[in-house]
């Protein structure tokens, strides 16, 4: 009769990683968005960099 306790011990042991892992997983998901959010950045100022670099008037 011990191998339903085992089965018991292994399912709470399972339930103990997969919450460990759900908290991992909202940690990196909080680093992904501000990953984002400087990705957005670079590209707004890359765009508006390439926009004035088009403005410029020729010297000469």
């Amino acid at each position: 009769m011990s191998g339903w306790k085992e089965l018991l011990l292994d399912i709470l042991k399972l339930t103990d990683e997969v919450k460990r892992l759900n908290k991992d997983i909202d940690r990196l998901e909080g680093h992904v968005v501000d990953v984002d959010k400087r990705v957005v950045r670079l590209e707004t100022l890359v765009e508006v960099a390439k926009f004035q670099t088009r403005q410029l008037p020729d010297a000469g």
